[in-house]
Order: C-alpha cells, then sequence, then structure tokens
C-alpha cells in the first residue's frame, strides 16, 4: 500500500466497508498522538471508542517505553514506507494482546494510519492448549522473539507475569549465556529442535537455577516459523542433590582410602564381620602376617578360625564370639601356619544401624613377645625368690653337710658297710643340688666380662664332655663358623651354661645318637651356639615351663641347672630358644650380643 492510496482509504466506499468488517484493528492517530478514528475490532481491543472518549497511543501502548513510542512515531515521518513493529496493546479491563504493527505517516493530512494483524494463529491452537496441560514452565515466542504467551508454571517459577513479559524478550537467559539464543536461533532456522539442554537461568529476584530445556519451531501451512515453544524444567534439586551425592561419594571414597591405607599398614588384624550377609567383609593383611594363613581362605570359610585356636581356649573364645551387642575383649592362643603358638589379644565392637546391630568390628593384636616378657619376669622373680632363699640356706645347710660327709667316708673305711657308698652317693648329689643353689644366689656377683673367642669355649666343653658322650653311646659333632666376632662374656659361667646343655641333650638320647654343637653370626649383633640333639623331644606346652625351678623332664632332675642357665644368659643379655618335637629332639640356641656396653 503507497501513499497516496493510504490518504485516499476514507473517501472510499469499499474501503470503509473493509474498514468496518476486518478482523484486523485500523486506527488514525494525530501528531500529538491522540486516536481520532478506529474501527470496531479496535474498540473492542482497546474498549474505547475515540469518538466517545479521547484514547492516546501512549494508553493502549502502555507497556512501551515513552521515548520508544516517540522513536517509532519520528521514523514513521521520516520513512516514504510504512514502519512494522510487534506491540502489546492493553484493554481498559487489564487484558493483553500481542499485535503486529504497520505505521505510515500522511504528511498532507497530518495523520498516522495504523494497521494491527493479532499475532495468534490458527497453527498455535495446540501451544495454548499445552500451555495449560503441563506442569512444566512454558512460553511462546512469536517470530521476532517476543513473548507472546507463558503458563502459570513459568510465572510460579521465574517469578514474571504474562502482563510483565508480553512483547518483551526472554528475560530467564543470564547475561553470560546470551550466546546460546544465537545458537538455538540457528538450530530452529535449520528446522530441528533443541532437546533436553542442560543450562542455567535466572529467575526475576536474579537467583540461578538448574534447568532443562527443549525449544521446538511452530511452523504455517507454508512452512514458515511463526513462533517459538520453549518448555522449562527445574532440576536444580536433582542437581543440588546429586552434587550431593556426588560430594558425599567423594568424602566416603576419601574415607574409604584412609581406611584401607590405616587398616592395610597396622600391624593388628583388622576384621569386620556383617551379620545381614553373615560373612566376614574385611581382613587387613596382618592376618597373613602374624599367623602366615590366606585371606582368601578366611573370606571363604571363617569357620576355619575354630580350628586355629587352642583347645584349651575354644570355649572361651566361643563365648567370646557370642556376646555381640557388648564391647569385650579376650586373649588367647593359636596355630600359626608353621605350627608355632601365638598368644593373641582380640577386642570386639558392634556396630549399629538404626538400633540394629549391623556390623562386628575386631582389633587383633599380636601379644606373643608380651607373654614372653611376663614369663620371663615370673621367672626372674622366681629366680631372686630362689637366690635369696639359696643364700639363706646355703651355708646353714654346707657345715653339717660336710660334717655328715666325712664321718661317714670313716665309718665306710672302718665298717666295709656296703651302705657307705649308697649315702655318700646321695650325699653328694645333695651338695650338687647345693651348689646350684649358691651359683643361683650370686652367679652376678664380681662377675668379670672379658673379651673371649666363642669358639675356643666351645671346642674346650666338647673336648670334655667328649668321654661321657662316648659313655652313653652319643657320637658328638661340631659345626664351626670360623672368624667370629670376639664377645664379652664371663668364661666360667659360659662354659658352666653349656656343659649344661651338652649333659641335658646327652641324657635325653638313652639308646644314643647324634649330637650337633654349632656356632654362627646372627647378623652384626648376635653370635649364638646351637646344641642339637636326636632325643625325646620335649612337649610343646612344656617348653614355657623350662627354667622354673624343680621343673625338669629328667626324673630326678631339679631344673636348677636349666634355670642357673637361663640367669646367667640373662645376664649376659642373652637370650636363650628351645624349638623341639617330640620323638625327632630338640635344639636349643644361645644368642650372646656382640657388642655389651
Amino acid at each position: 500500500m503507497n501513499n497516496k492510496a493510504m490518504m485516499n482509504m476514507t473517501n472510499d466506499r469499499h474501503i470503509e466497508w473493509f474498514w468496518e468488517n476486518s478482523s484486523d484493528l485500523f486506527c488514525s492517530m494525530n501528531l500529538k498522538g491522540v486516536i481520532l478514528m478506529g474501527n470496531p475490532v479496535f474498540i473492542n481491543v482497546t474498549g474505547v471508542d475515540p469518538k466517545e472518549e479521547t484514547i492516546s497511543i501512549f494508553d493502549f501502548w502502555s507497556t512501551k517505553p515513552y521515548k520508544k513510542i516517540i522513536e517509532l512515531i519520528k521514523q514513521a515521518i521520516e520513512s516514504s514506507n510504512s514502519i512494522v513493529t510487534t506491540e502489546k496493546i492493553r484493554h481498559q479491563n487489564g487484558t493483553l494482546f500481542i499485535y503486529k504493527w504497520s505505521v505510515m505517516y500522511d504528511p498532507h493530512h497530518m495523520l498516522f494510519y495504523l494497521i494491527g494483524k493479532k499475532e495468534t494463529t490458527s497453527c498455535l491452537g495446540w501451544c495454548e492448549a499445552f500451555l495449560s496441560t503441563t506442569n512444566d514452565p512454558v512460553y511462546i515466542l512469536n517470530h521476532e522473539g517476543r513473548i507472546i504467551n507463558v503458563n502459570e508454571a513459568f510465572a510460579k517459577v521465574y517469578g514474571w507475569s504474562l502482563d510483565e513479559l508480553m512483547g518483551e524478550e526472554l528475560p530467564i537467559i543470564p547475561y553470560h549465556l546470551r550466546g546460546e539464543r544465537k545458537i538455538f536461533s540457528e538450530i530452529l532456522q535449520l528446522g530441528s529442535m533443541v532437546r533436553n539442554h542442560k543450562t542455567i537461568r535466572q529467575k526475576k529476584d536474579g537467583s540461578l537455577i538448574h534447568a532443562i530445556i527443549s525449544v521446538t519451531p511452530v511452523k504455517d501451512s507454508h512452512g514458515k516459523i511463526v513462533a517459538i515453544v520453549g518448555v522449562t524444567r527445574n532440576i536444580t534439586d536433582k542437581v543440588e542433590a546429586a552434587l550431593l551425592l556426588d560430594r558425599k561419594v567423594k568424602e566416603l571414597k576419601e574415607h574409604e582410602l584412609k581406611f584401607l591405607e590405616i587398616s592395610e599398614n597396622i600391624n593388628e588384624i583388622f576384621c569386620v564381620f556383617d551379620f545381614s550377609m553373615n560373612q566376614v567383609v574385611y581382613i587387613s593383611p596382618s592376618y597373613e602376617k602374624i599367623l602366615g594363613h590366606s585371606k582368601e581362605n578366611f573370606y571363604k570359610n571363617f569357620h576355619i578360625i575354630y580350628q586355629l585356636i587352642h583347645e584349651e581356649d575354644q570355649e572361651a573364645f566361643k563365648q567370646f564370639l557370642k556376646s555381640t551387642d557388648t564391647d569385650s575383649e579376650i586373649e588367647y592362643r593359636i596355630f600359626h601356619k608353621n605350627g608355632s603358638v601365638k598368644w593373641l589379644r582380640s577386642r570386639k565392637t558392634p556396630i549399629k544401624d538404626k538400633r540394629y546391630l549391623h556390623r562386628v568390628a575386631t582389633v587383633t593384636q599380636d601379644i606373643s613377645s608380651l607373654k614372653e616378657k611376663e614369663l620371663l619376669l615370673n621367672k626372674q622373680d622366681k629366680l631372686g625368690a630362689i637366690g635369696q632363699l639359696a643364700a639363706g640356706i646355703a651355708h646353714e645347710v654346707r657345715n653339717p653337710l660336710t660334717a655328715i660327709k666325712g664321718f661317714t667316708q670313716l665309718w665306710g673305711q672302718e665298717t666295709h658297710n656296703k651302705y657307705s657308698e649308697i649315702i655318700l652317693s646321695e650325699l653328694e648329689r645333695i651338695e650338687s643340688i647345693m651348689q646350684e643353689f649358691l651359683m643361683l644366689a650370686k652367679p652376678n656377683q664380681e662377675t668379670k666380662f672379658e673379651m673371649h673367642d666363642l669358639n675356643q669355649l666351645v671346642n674346650e666343653t666338647i673336648d670334655f664332655m667328649h668321654p661321657e658322650a662316648l659313655l652313653h653311646k652319643v657320637e658328638l659333632m661340631t659345626d664351626i663358623t670360623q672368624e667370629l666376632s670376639l664377645v664379652k662374656l664371663e668364661k666360667k659361667q659360659i662354659k658352666q651354661v653349656m656343659l649344661n646343655l651338652i649333659k641335658n641333650a646327652i641324657d635325653s638320647m638313652p639308646d644314643g645318637g647324634n649330637l650337633l654343637v654349632k656356632t654362627k653370626q646372627l647378623g652384626k649383633e648376635h653370635i649364638c651356639v646351637e646344641v642339637i640333639d636326636e632325643g625325646v623331644g620335649i612337649a610343646p606346652d612344656r617348653i614355657p615351663r623350662l627354667g622354673e625351678p624343680f621343673y625338669s623332664n629328667k626324673e630326678k632332675g631339679t631344673g636348677l641347672g636349666l634355670m642357673v642357665s637361663f640367669k646367667i644368659i640373662e645376664h649376659h643379655k642373652g637370650k636363650i630358644i628351645f624349638e623341639s618335637e617330640e620323638a625327632k629332639g630338640t635344639k636349643v640356641q644361645v644368642r650372646l650380643p656382640i657388642n655389651t656396653d
């Protein structure tokens, strides 16, 4: 439509008919913005008849800033063509409509002519229905990207009402994501749609939410895009929950790593039993280090532990496991894979979940060395007590014993009585016992430690004991390691220990056998002497008691000789270690420190 046709519009009867019956909105306006005439559609949409009351463009274009309207009027005056824009129009009752406007200026009559076409078309019918049925926030944009409708869910989530947004650009895209507009536009122009795009959207109060959006172009029958429908879904709670879950999982993994780092490196055995699963869910590597048994076998069948517990401790251990609802502790013996006995101390703690017992955790410590020290202390206490007793009675007994022995010898010489030899033999035994008592009383008194060659002492002892070994059909052999380090020791006392051990070994082989005496160096700290026999052996439960007074494997033994040996080696800061198997023999190892300073 050109200017001349527009200016002659009111004089044409056909145009006048069109003016009255068109579905489009028509009106004329003077330079002050006052509406002079309006067709029935104008009157219906605005609720005002310009012939009856004054109405200004500033009244029904009320959502448009004043300066913007003035700018639009200036453009229309300066242009020879119509100016096209999409603006909101407000009815007197507040209802808003979106119209696409053509504005043209008639310089001859100094009037503006405005034609408005409603944005909503038949192809948007399904969109309007969708707005009222979905619970997700939905907005509809015209082909220029301006809002023509939003549903209640949109207003509730984002805070803007339809009145505030009608004809405006979509305000929910935050500034830092403004590039999405261009990207989405390019996708839509290609006829595609945006599906389930995770992004950030902004509410009226400025706060940000996590959202999933889908944007679809709406086309008319000719394939032209007439609108854009956007659906958003607020997933902030899910995202925050996922972030919280990720953080908790990360913290849990960190705690688990710390737990594993600790449990994998501690000396104690850490074990967790799950009652709901009825199985062991974790046991630390120390299980294999302390007991020598495979963890995998324990996981497969945890009942195997009962087979390893010492028979004397099995009942107490079963009671310990039964009392699952309280903390408890137990000390017990268990067999190592190599057959040796270990002392363990287990502490048990129930783990409850919502008042119900869920798991039990046990921490088990190897206390074998503590038990050895405890036993050693007991022996030391006994040695001390025996020593004090020996010191008190030795002198009282030796004098009358010497007199009795002397008179018995005289009596035997004079009478040649056959019983005198028996009496003298027993007196000599009593005298030997008293000598051992005296050794207990003062093995450490006035001891002079000097540097000696242990090999030389062993050879001297072997030479001394060789005749007795032959007498008992025992072959005495040696395995001497040359160039041993010199050791600071008291020569007579160490000889006495070796004599005692060799004599005990000979006595353990009543039918004869082989007896090996070895010397060797253990690193830079110890040298040792080993006495290995093929005798009757010692029962495992008797080994811990060796060294106690009056405890002996021999029928007439007092146990004092071995007790004295323990005390002497202890004074030398060494150790005596027994290994034995019944009917196969015994190995006794005497360890002496190289440096006793």
